[in-house]
């Protein structure tokens, strides 16, 4: 049995932008994603509503949903997870959730990076939320991290590639873009979460990330 979700899964990325996609077993129909840091609330269900149109509309019922749990803005990861928990009991689906960071490995992955990853990405108070992959794949080497700019230099090994929104930031010409809900089509769903949201703490591993 293949290690996907099957049948219609809407994918909800709030934590950075607002990002969505309709994936029908494990491929992507559609997506959109808007650059975002505030009025996810107003905007959220409207992009669920304009996304579901061209196929159905009100009509359509996922079999299952998957919600951005972090490391994110908290107003926008909680904005999502509602509005998968609501869908989720209006649709008789499943909820689960997948990482930020993972959500950009993912990306960087289907464009061809295969050595080493840094995920960086940018967090509030000059902070930058962190997390290493394996060479040629999506196996986590540790949990997300938060992390000042200068704490996230002894990290990095010959070879990385560092991606995600605060690439640039880090002297990185790669991926430097906001985590797109697309990019779960690549995401096995063994390696999927629990739907709640991720909680880092400064400069340790966090120990809140639990299986789906």
């Amino acid at each position: 049995m293949p290690d996907r979700l099957t049948g219609q899964t809407l994918v909800i990325a709030t934590g950075h932008a607002l990002s969505l996609a309709l994936l029908v077993d494990g491929r992507v129909l559609a997506e959109s994603t808007m650059a975002m840091d505030r009025g996810h609330a107003e905007s959220l269900m409207p992009a669920v509503a304009r996304l579901l149109a061209p196929f159905g509309g009100s009509a359509v019922r996922c079999e299952h949903i998957v919600a951005e749990i972090g490391p994110g803005s908290f107003t926008g990861l909680r904005i999502g997870l509602a509005a998968a928990n609501a869908l989720a009991l209006v649709w008789d689906a499943s909820v689960r959730g997948v990482r930020s960071t993972q959500l950009v490995a993912a990306e960087a992955r289907s464009l061809g990076i295969a050595q080493p990853l840094l995920v960086a990405l940018a967090a509030p108070r000059g902070q930058i939320w962190v997390e290493r992959f394996a060479a040629g794949g999506l196996a986590s080497l540790g949990s997300p991290r938060a992390l000042t700019e200068s704490e996230v230099g002894p990290l990095l090994e010959p070879g990385d590639a560092i991606v995600g929104s605060a690439a640039r930031q880090l002297g990185s010409r790669c991926l430097a873009d906001p985590p797109r809900a697309a990019s779960l089509a690549a995401i096995a769903l063994s390696d999927l979460m629990r739907a709640e949201p991720l909680y880092v703490r400064a400069g340790e591993m966090d120990a809140s990330i639990k299986a789906c």
